[in-house]
């Protein structure tokens, strides 16, 4: 079967520093760039039947150097000639029928029970009820989740077994074994100084990691949402503090590439990016984005990447010990979704384990909830070994399973903070296993989708027979359903297959088994009946 070819988005490539999201603990700024976006330096798409040509043209008549180019999302980083500023490149190129979009190269500013002896000290997961979802599971080493961020410690004793391991790298030996452009990535990549060694010196990007995955049950230090997972450490942010939108795209195409179900954005600031929400659209994987920490209505003044309004991205406010909207936390009724717990938050830290505070530290705890939830569930659309789930409906149910908050009322989406056991409950409620129709209609919430679940439920999981027949489909249905998730013609015709089977649990759920089969009776005498009198006629 041939796969479908990816489409290529082409977006507008614009460089971004970012600073933390972290509020209380952040430090200092110094040499912060001048100016709202870096001199010298565009985001550009051209249409995509004519980007060769388009590149040449402006490389030839106005001398641009092409610094970088993303083939997926079809964006060209590109650095001016000396002579021209960005407004009067920008000015050039917004009136070119063969740019899609072109954008400056924008500054973004950063926004951090088990037998664990510090694990008493982690109210916030006391606070979404993670000792209750344990129960349900810890967690899989099977979830990816990617820190794009300052890198993390990797060799600190509370992450060290939980680090994802590029399996198609020999460590050391100066060779690109999997051909993937980097050398020796072992744990990941730094996008800020293009190496190898993704290592946090920051400390930001440990202590975000900390709170995701932390290894539980270890008699170390404490314990993340997930006990068990892997985190892809991705370096962006550089040693002053600050990272681009080019740097931090190029992490978020290597997590894609690379499998991760799950990316961790405890960043922001800067203007809106096409390109960054581009590169977001494209990916099949959870985005969770810290809301920032001025204390803004983002519904009135957009931040981002939490403001983008992408259907896999979800944006996390901050509260404290008492649920209350912290004081630096952002919020927007539209514009913000949930909210965590982001206050004197105890994670690690390169040289041992600290607190702080911030948006920054909300958003790991969505991260480590949307791993539970995939663990569970046993992976997204990406994975065929169990139930096939959509980045949105991860999304959907951690959404729907918030404590209301007083506080939150009016001020985020959903009003509520987030609860672990409840989003594990309702995830289990959806219901698994009818990996053909999951495939073909793209969701496990899809309404046909239900349809044929409720009726499994109801009528062969409760009899010798059905759990029989549902044991075989669900040994030998994946790889079926695999290979049609990856190609449309086969999802068409397999809806249309399924549409009859749909229609008689329908009804059998709506009316009654013995009706649905009166009436499947009544349908096919009608239809012998019919067939009979043509074919009389035709002799």
């Amino acid at each position: 079967m041939r796969k479908m070819a990816v489409l290529v988005v082409g977006i507008v490539f614009m460089m971004a520093t970012v600073t933390w999201a972290n509020n209380t603990d952040a430090p200092e700024k110094t040499d912060f760039p001048t100016g709202e976006y870096a001199p010298g330096e565009l985001l550009v798409k051209y249409k995509p039947a004519l980007r060769t040509a388009a590149a040449l043209f402006y490389e030839k008549q106005y001398n641009i150097l092409t610094i970088d180019s993303f083939n997926t999302i079809g964006v060209d980083h590109i650095k001016l000639s000396g002579t021209m500023a960005v407004p009067e490149a920008l000015k050039i190129f917004r009136n070119d029928p063969n740019i899609d979009y072109v954008e400056p190269n924008y500054y973004h500013y950063a926004t951090a029970t088990p037998n664990d002896p510090l694990f008493s000290q982690l109210w916030g997961m006391q606070k979404i009820r993670a000792p209750e979802a344990w129960d349900t599971t810890t967690g899989n080493l099977a979830v990816v989740i990617a820190v794009i961020d300052s890198g993390v410690r990797w060799s600190h004793p509370d992450l060290r077994a939980n680090m994802w391991k590029n399996s198609g790298e020999i460590p050391g030996n100066g060779i690109d074994d999997d051909m993937n452009g980097f050398v020796d990535d072992i744990v990941g990549w730094d996008f800020a100084y293009n190496d190898n060694n993704p290592n946090d010196d920051n400390g930001h990007g440990t202590h975000v990691a900390g709170t995701i995955a932390a290894v539980g049950n270890n008699s170390v230090g404490v314990t993340g949402v997930l006990w068990n997972a892997k985190i892809m450490a991705l370096r962006f942010i550089d040693d002053s503090r600050f990272g681009t939108t080019a740097n931090a795209i190029k992490a978020i195409l290597y997590a894609n590439r690379n499998g991760a179900q799950i990316q961790n954005l405890s960043w922001g600031g800067g203007g809106y990016s096409q390109a960054l929400k581009d590169a977001i659209d494209a990916s099949s994987a959870v985005f969770v984005a810290a809301s920032g920490n001025g204390g803004d209505n983002n519904d009135i003044t957009p931040h981002y990447p939490s403001g983008y309004t992408s259907s896999n991205l979800i944006a996390v406010a901050a509260t404290g010990p008492n649920d209350n909207l912290a004081s630096f936390s952002n919020f927007g009724l539209t514009s913000v979704d949930v909210a965590a717990p982001g206050v004197n938050i105890y994670s690690p830290i390169p040289g041992g384990y600290g607190n702080k505070s911030g948006t920054s530290m909300a958003a790991p705890h969505v991260s480590g909830l949307a791993g539970l939830i995939v663990a569970n569930r046993g992976g997204l659309s990406i994975s065929s070994e169990n139930t096939i789930m959509a980045a949105s409906d991860v999304i959907q149910i951690i959404k729907d399973t918030v404590d209301p908050v007083a506080s939150l009322t009016g001020r985020i989406a959903t009003g509520g903070r987030i609860n672990a056991f409840e989003a594990l409950k309702s995830a289990d409620s959806k219901g698994g296993g009818c990996f053909i129709a999951t495939a073909a209609f793209g969701s496990i919430l899809e309404p046909h989708v239900q349809i044929l679940r409720h009726f499994r439920d109801k009528y062969l999981k409760t009899n010798g027979p059905g759990k029989a027949f549902v044991k075989l489909y669900y040994t030998y249905s994946p790889p079926l359903a695999k290979v049609i998730k990856e190609n449309s013609g086969l999802r068409w015709a397999t809806r249309i297959t399924l549409f009859p089977m749909i229609g008689m649990s329908w009804m059998a759920l709506t009316f009654g088994a013995l009706s649905s089969m009166l009436a499947l009776s009544l349908l096919s005498i009608l239809g012998i009946v019919v067939f009979l009198k043509i074919r009389r006629d035709q002799l």
